[in-house]
């Protein structure tokens, strides 16, 4: 085809790969018609994924009905207070909320419907997902349902790519609440060899998670239908750039699940890097930090090493099992290219997350597990995703697949 035959063109001058069929691009020394920018025909595509505080809780502007002043911990709160204006002022314009139209947010929740079985695409705006420029309302439920009080990791992510104004970017962002590693989200690798902390009933070893291939799917369709859902990107080549995960309370509430994490997120990273035809995506990893940090105290304190029974951890009263901290050192090991250098290869960071924990007394609700819908929280969750992705993109080698991956396109 023309596109094929065109890329095949650009190989020699591309330096670095991102993506499903092609390389991410750092600033090359060629012309193409009428010296048209690298920015200006790529559609970089990034992947958000996990449970709800991927779906998003941060608050963005609730008031005290008492004073009719903004909630400590609102986004609103964050532009207008000394500490953390220069931040969070970029945010705000005089119009209202800043938009980003050249990135745009895909996301599967839209009102009632939330996309389990696979989201009606292309489908109808803001009934079947929501999708728009970058801004705040794409937290949980999606503008429709949350009236654009809500929002999620991907504000900050989309603000923390420091992408110039000529940049195009597309953020997919699939998430549910409640959902695990070990079973909704279980990879196919997880499906190969028999599992000790996976068996039935509560878990099958062998099956595919519902959620995995739902994220699959959406993907697939939103790309085959990029004219129809973002006409503004018709024109360009989409460029897988990188996954971002942000996830783990599900999974931190089984002792089980606990223990199989680490391999578990190995191999959804293996995985992901097969399905999308780039062995060194960029992967970062926002680790699952609410409460903030936690004195360690594992006993015994080997209980936790390779070699050990990983279900006899304890850390007392702070956390029976030392689920919460089992859970942020399993995300830390998953990344751990001495440990897996065989599948990881490179180009997976992972970003701490604790020192964002806000106490509820500085928030607007005390549902720790959802960061106290703290809005400082979750934007800085995204930002650290961000980071995570520009490091790991750093690191990442020519593709010597590519010829082979346009082929197959």
């Amino acid at each position: 085809s023309a596109r094929f035959q065109f890329l095949l063109f650009l190989i020699p001058v591309l330096f670095q790969t991102n993506n499903v069929a092609f390389a991410s691009l750092r600033e090359p020394h060629w012309q193409v018609r009428s010296e048209e920018k690298e920015s200006q025909l790529f559609l970089k595509v990034y992947v958000l994924a996990g449970q709800s505080n991927m779906e998003g809780h941060g608050e963005v502007a609730t008031m005290n009905t008492t004073t009719q002043t903004p909630l400590n911990g609102t986004l609103l709160y964050q532009v207008l207070h000394p500490r953390t204006s220069d931040e969070f002022s970029i945010l705000w314009n005089t119009s209202g909320w800043s938009s980003w139209p050249n990135i745009q947010v895909w996301f599967n929740e839209a009102g009632g419907e939330d996309g389990v079985n696979g989201s009606n695409i292309p489908g109808v705006n803001n009934v079947d997902y929501s999708a728009g420029d970058l801004t705040v309302g794409f937290g949980s439920g999606g503008p429709a349902k949350n009236h654009n009080n809500l929002f999620g990791p991907e504000l900050g992510f989309g603000v923390g790519l420091n992408m110039s104004s000529d940049e195009n970017v597309l953020i997919i962002k699939t998430a549910w609440g409640g959902k695990n590693l070990a079973v909704d989200f279980r990879p196919p690798s997880s499906t190969v060899n028999d599992d000790p902390y996976c068996q039935l009933p509560d878990c099958d070893p062998y099956q595919v998670g519902h959620f995995y291939k739902v994220m699959l799917h959406d993907v697939r369709q939103i790309l085959a239908n990029l004219d129809v859902i973002f006409p503004q990107f018709s024109n360009l080549i989409p460029i897988m750039s990188g996954f971002g995960w942000h996830q783990g309370w599900n999974d931190g509430c089984d002792l089980n699940q606990t223990a199989a994490y680490e391999q578990n997120l190995v191999n959804l990273i293996q995985d992901l890097r097969r399905e999308w035809n780039s062995a060194f995506l960029p992967i970062s990893i926002a680790v699952s930090g609410f409460g903030g940090f936690q004195p360690e105290q594992r006993q015994p304190p080997d209980c936790f090493d390779d070699d050990s029974d990983k279900l006899q951890c304890d850390c007392g009263a702070i956390d029976h099992g030392c689920r919460r901290l089992n859970i942020i050192e399993s995300q830390y090991r998953a990344a751990n290219m001495t440990r897996h250098h065989k599948r990881i290869k490179c180009c997976v960071v992972v970003t701490e997350t604790r020192g964002f924990w806000r106490e509820a007394k500085y928030s607007p609700s005390n549902q720790n597990f959802h960061w106290n819908h703290n809005a400082e929280s979750h934007f800085l969750i995204g930002k650290a995703l961000a980071e995570g992705i520009k490091m790991a993109t750093a690191q990442s080698p020519f593709d010597a697949t590519m010829a082979m991956n346009l082929q197959n396109e």
